[in-house]
């Protein structure tokens, strides 16, 4: 049976931020939070507060495969008063007009934060984006997300981070970067639109089945997992997945039938294929199985050289020299 956990390690390696990439976003971000404080206390309010948010926090971002790669962080206005009412409008008005002109393209619409987006630089460094969510926290300590079109919606991300992080380890997060990896390279193939990195986080920190030192084996087994939770809910017998705080929401509820059954569908795909790859004596076919699943970042010797398909494959050195998100 084919152990083929360095190959893994070596993917895990390959979907890594250069280190140029890294320091764009940091850069990128720390301009825009720079802008907004400056143009609130210019106006004379309460200058934000600024929480990381998203696979950042939780030090589980990839390179996705179009190169757009991007950074999630929190702006929290404190200047209205707790009973103040405010529209979500406004919110987005106020942070929209702050980072306005930070670059050339126009920000575009969202529901859900507003978007800056960069352009490839001069350096090499391939177009990305810096979403900044929106909230009100207020004197309690409890925020409201802003939704253009939901409103003003009770939220936790701290709490969801401090949640993470107290159930992670190495192979937790590795797994959520597995499927991350896996996700973006099937959507290329077409079809319903695949579940975001925070569906596929929440849904292993609840049904994560570790195989220690075997990242294949604990991804197979993972995956099933998801599929058997996902599969009683659709069929009426099991529970949803909740967000494990504050709104504690059903993450698939805004799922359509059709949507839902597709990623069941690949999940089992995952099952079935990645099960022959556990099974296979061939390390060389092994790897290949995988790359069907993962992509051609994912690297497997040919079949037609014989001398390395009987010997388990060593990738060069990947890129990037840092394990860490930017």
């Amino acid at each position: 049976m084919a152990d083929c956990h360095p190959s893994f390690i070596d993917y895990l390696g390959a979907l890594n931020l250069t280190d140029t990439q890294e320091g764009k976003l940091r850069t990128s971000r720390d301009a825009l939070l720079t802008r907004i404080s400056s143009r609130f206390k210019d106006e004379g309010r309460g200058v934000p507060e600024y929480e990381s948010q998203g696979s950042y926090a939780i030090n589980t971002q990839n390179r996705p495969i179009s190169d757009d790669f991007d950074l999630d962080h929190g702006v929290y206005l404190v200047h209205w008063g707790d009973n103040e009412p405010v529209a979500v409008d406004e919110a987005f008005r106020l942070v929209s007009e702050a980072v306005q002109g930070q670059t050339t393209i126009p920000l575009p619409h969202k529901d859900t934060c507003v978007r800056v987006q960069y352009k490839a630089a001069a350096d090499g460094t391939p177009a990305h984006h810096i979403d900044l969510a929106i909230y009100r926290k207020k004197t309690d300590g409890s925020r409201l997300y802003a939704h253009r079109v939901s409103g003003w919606q009770p939220s936790d991300q701290k709490g969801f981070i401090s949640h993470y992080k107290a159930k992670s380890n190495d192979q937790i997060r590795a797994l959520v970067r597995l499927f991350k990896g896996w996700s973006d390279y099937q959507g290329t193939k077409g079809g319903e639109k695949m579940p975001s990195g925070f569906h596929f986080t929440v849904c292993i920190l609840d049904c994560s089945a570790l195989s220690p030192d075997r990242h294949d084996r604990a991804f197979v087994l993972t995956a099933e997992g998801i599929r058997d939770r996902l599969s009683a809910y659709r069929s009426g017998t099991g529970n949803p997945v909740r967000r494990p705080v504050i709104p504690k929401d059903n993450i698939f509820e805004n799922y359509s039938p059709g949507r839902l059954d597709h990623l069941i569908k690949k999940l089992n795909e995952i099952s079935i294929q990645g099960r022959r790859a556990l099974n296979e004596g061939d390390p060389g076919a092994a790897q290949r199985i995988w790359r069907d699943l993962f992509g051609d970042r994912f690297q497997a010797p040919e079949p037609s050289d014989l001398s390395e398909a009987k010997k388990p494959w060593s990738a060069p050195a990947v890129i990037g020299t840092s394990g860490k998100a930017a």
